[in-house]
């Protein structure tokens, strides 16, 4: 009896502890399939969250000094870097080696081996420079009330309607498929029209601090008088005599190699002094310079040099700009590549007014010698060439004739201008043309051809004064003089100043580091 309930009582415990395994194995079982859920749902939400338009547009992403940017925004300042890097880089030969590959995800592509940052590394950093300096000008203009005027917000309002425009013409479904393929895949013109905003207020802000400095004619003149050496125009002719330095793999003996080298030098100098000592006028120069080497020097200009002091070479600058130098003065300057002749033929101080006109510009028409079977040498073509010439002629004077007709005046030249000139320029009105071409930071003038050059800057012109103008380079020029400007010399000083004081003021401005946020997942680099 015992026997048998013991053994009963043996397979009631089997059977208990079989069904107790069964329900932990349950129980496990819905515990990974739990964990699986919620690995599965926490993914899924973090693509949602990284995948959704509407987060990447507002959540922010980075914040420098207060101002949020969204992923949407650094997208797009982070796009336009890498455009404005690449197209700045194609314009240079052999460059291709310092971009990275089309088509390929920047972050896979290595941009230096030695630290392993990457090219989507090198131009973040690239942004977050410049949503600093950003920031610095659009805090500044926030600060001072600075708004934008009603022609700012129309030029923003154009710039938002040509996109609309563009992606019609490329035959896009909408503006925001174009915004998308240039900028990144969140973007929309309301997003785009903030970051236009943000970007007018901050520049715009910087040019009204730059226009905001004024300078007496006294400021102007003693900056200039300060720095006349850095600023007035130097007139020189100049010739080198290369010395006929040897290889030094051709000799094992360095002092061998050294005596024959100077022997170059020495013979060189010679040369070259040889040349001065013949020199007594610039015609002599120009004709010296032909006979030495006919060449590089055929042609009167071949010698001639215009620049500012601070453009002058370390070699030729110092004798050149001597106080006591005085036209026709001739040296020799030795170099360790042989020996310059230089004639000093003027220093200006840019003492006179820039120039205002307006043109008619009458292009001669091209002929190519590759049409014609000979090539220049062909009878064919030279024929072509006169029949150029006499049909410019022709054109210029009916061009002239019709001016003459409408009183000579400056509105009738205007009225001519589709109908006759091959200008671009709008109204064919040129000002602050000046007898050298100064590029400074906000101030540029232009240079324009010694025929039309001598003309405007003859003393004796005056308003409403207009010539018909040949030039071997480009034809008829019917110009009509408007007027000087202001002082050449005092609109240099006025650029550089002005650089020196809204340079000064932007190294004032200060804005902390930025700081990316835990959603800066959300950015596509």
């Amino acid at each position: 009896m015992n026997d048998m309930f013991q053994q009963k009582q043996d397979k009631a415990n089997r059977k208990l502890a079989r069904l107790q395994k069964e329900e932990k194995a349950k129980k496990r079982t819905r515990v990974i399939a739990i964990s699986v859920t919620t690995v599965f749902m926490v993914l899924l939400a973090v693509s949602l969250l990284v995948n959704s338009n509407y987060i990447r547009r507002t959540l922010p992403v980075v914040t420098v000094d207060g101002v949020n940017f969204t992923a949407t925004e650094f997208e797009y300042f982070f796009n336009m870097g890498y455009m404005e890097y690449v197209n700045f880089m194609s314009q240079f030969e052999g460059m291709s080696g310092s971009m990275p590959v089309s088509g390929r995800p920047l972050s896979t592509q290595v941009y230096n081996p030695e630290t392993g940052e990457t090219w989507a590394d090198m131009i973040a950093s690239m942004t977050f420079d410049r949503l600093v300096y950003l920031t610095q000008l659009y805090n500044a203009a926030q600060a001072s009330g600075f708004t934008l005027s009603d022609g700012q917000i129309a030029d923003i309002d154009a710039d938002i309607a040509s996109v609309s425009t563009e992606a019609a013409m490329y035959g896009l479904r909408s503006a925001d498929s174009l915004l998308q393929q240039m900028y990144g895949s969140s973007i929309n013109l309301n997003a785009y029209r903030s970051i236009l905003e943000f970007v007018s207020i901050a520049n715009l802000y910087s040019l009204h601090v730059r226009d905001s400095f004024e300078y007496t004619t006294q400021e102007l003149e003693a900056h200039y008088a300060e720095n006349a050496d850095e600023l007035d125009i130097i007139n020189y002719r100049s010739l080198m005599v290369y010395a006929d330095i040897p290889d030094a793999e051709d000799y094992e003996d360095d002092d061998e190699y050294d005596a024959v080298s100077a022997d170059a030098i020495k013979e060189a100098h010679e040369a070259a002094a040889a040349i001065a000592e013949s020199i007594g006028s610039e015609d002599d120069f120009i004709a010296a310079a032909k006979e030495f080497n006919e060449f590089s020097y055929s042609e009167p200009y071949s010698t001639f040099y215009m620049a500012q002091g601070d453009r002058l070479g370390d070699d030729t600058g110092p004798w050149l700009l001597e106080e006591t130098r005085k036209s026709g003065d001739v040296t020799t300057i030795d170099t360790e590549q042989g020996t310059y002749v230089i004639f000093f033929v003027s220093r200006d101080n840019n003492e006179y007014k820039t120039a205002s006109m307006r043109q008619i510009l009458i292009l001669r028409g091209t002929v190519d010698p590759e049409e014609f079977a000979e090539g220049e040498e062909d009878p064919g073509y030279l024929e072509a060439l006169e029949q150029a010439e006499i049909d410019l002629g022709e054109r210029a004077e009916l061009a002239y004739a019709a001016f003459i007709a409408g009183g000579e005046t400056e509105d009738a030249l205007i009225g001519l201008i589709e109908e006759y000139s091959d200008d671009t320029t709008e109204g064919g009105y040129y000002s602050q043309i000046s007898k050298y071409s100064y590029q400074g930071t906000y101030f540029s003038s232009m240079k324009v051809v010694p025929e039309i050059e001598d003309w405007l800057f003859d003393e004796s012109r005056a308003v409403g004064d207009s010539e018909l103008i040949y030039t071997s380079d480009y034809g008829y020029h019917l110009i009509y003089f408007t007027g000087l400007g202001e002082r050449f010399s005092e609109l240099i000083a006025n650029d550089i100043m002005r650089t020196a004081d809204h340079n000064a003021w932007l190294e004032s401005l200060t804005a902390g580091e930025p700081v990316k946020r835990g959603a800066f997942i959300l950015v596509h680099m």
